[in-house]
């Protein structure tokens, strides 16, 4: 029997594992930038699960491999334009070259297109990571300019900025 990767919804009761991915995540990549994550506790980790699954303009969902986190796919508002969503995407570097960010990718537009009340869709892009932005294009983001960006180490580094376009563009009429 084949072992599949599945999709769920991120809860609160998925607060320490998020932490743990998150953790590992930022282990095997500098382009996991999530504030303080060294000092997040599981109970503002909750907490903001708590926030997120209630909200119309942010997600997270997670995919699973032996009921363990391997990847994660976020829309979160931004503070400064709230119509505004920003995609980030993380798979473990073991499971790579899998069609696990295809998954998140595909699962995270669907939701824009279908639930979500954002009317825009962006990401930002380290310019070397060819593979992520190959896949972002195959899901129909854009490219709509250059900006340089930090890594979590602090380092400036040459970045994409993204947007998305649906075939049937319907969120930007």
């Amino acid at each position: 029997m084949t072992e599949t990767v599945g999709i769920k919804l991120a809860t609160p009761a998925d607060a320490q594992a998020i932490l743990k991915l998150l953790r590992q995540l930022s282990l095997e990549s500098e382009a996991i930038l999530v504030p303080h994550l060294d000092k997040l506790t599981v109970e503002q980790e909750e907490y903001s699960l708590c926030d997120i699954c209630e909200s119309t303009d942010s997600l997270i969902l997670l995919a699973q491999y032996q009921d363990q986190p391997i990847g994660i796919v976020t829309i979160m508002g931004l503070a400064d334009q709230p119509q505004v969503g920003e995609l980030g995407v993380a798979v473990l570097k073991d499971f790579w070259q899998n069609g696990i960010g295809s998954l998140l990718v595909d699962e995270a537009t669907y939701w824009f297109e279908n639930y979500s009340t954002l009317e825009k869709l962006v990401l930002d892009v380290f310019s070397d990571n060819v593979p992520a932005i190959r896949l972002y294009q195959k899901y129909g983001f854009i490219k709509t300019g250059d900006a340089t960006i930090e890594d979590q180490n602090k380092h400036p580094r040459s970045a994409i900025l993204m947007e998305y376009r649906s075939s049937t563009d319907n969120k930007n009429d």
